[in-house]
């Protein structure tokens, strides 16, 4: 008998209602929804007032966890999306409320890549995760923008407008 595929957004559901149950319940048992080569970026900043910086491994994201204290945590899913992505993974957005040890909620964003677990069939876990707090993200003073430097000019790709005539640009290694 061959067990179907369950869809990405089953999947995503299903994830989602694990990790924010053990997040709230067991949050020291987080980690082993992560692998060895994962990747974990949680809102915040650190003592400079700098985003924090990622960190890599079950171990190191243990470590991050554990820093961030989850006691008497809550969250409110307001909603989720999964879609199916390369390699038969599936990413997933979350956006909810959050409260850590008794303080208010906060609005958050929370982003996964879920890759499958080796030849097991449905079984998937965190290659990336990025959590934002959109108070964090979306600063109540919209008046100070953040200064553009030189390079970030020269990064940027003209629009559609300012090129005509000119031929589309072939992407290698793509077939159609």
């Amino acid at each position: 008998m061959v067990m179907e595929k369950p869809s990405a957004q089953l999947v995503g559901r299903e994830f989602v209602r694990q990790y924010y149950t053990l997040l709230n319940q067991a949050p020291d048992y987080l980690h082993r929804f992560y692998g060895k080569n994962s990747s974990y970026v949680h809102g915040g900043v650190d003592s400079n007032g700098k985003p924090l910086e990622p960190v890599y491994g079950q171990s190191e994201i243990h470590k991050r966890v554990m820093a961030l204290s989850f006691r008497d945590c809550h969250t409110k899913i307001r909603h989720v999306d999964a879609h199916a992505t390369l390699n038969e993974g599936v990413v997933v957005q979350v956006m909810g409320e959050l409260s850590n040890n008794l303080q208010p909620m906060r609005k958050f964003m929370q982003t996964f890549v879920l890759a499958p677990e080796g030849t097991v069939p449905n079984k998937f876990y965190v290659h990336n995760d990025v959590f934002r707090y959109q108070d964090e993200v979306f600063a109540d003073s919209d008046s100070e923008l953040p200064e553009e430097s030189e390079d970030e000019d020269l990064e940027r790709a003209p629009s559609p407008d300012t090129c005509r005539g000119a031929r589309p640009l072939l992407r290698p290694h793509i077939l159609f």
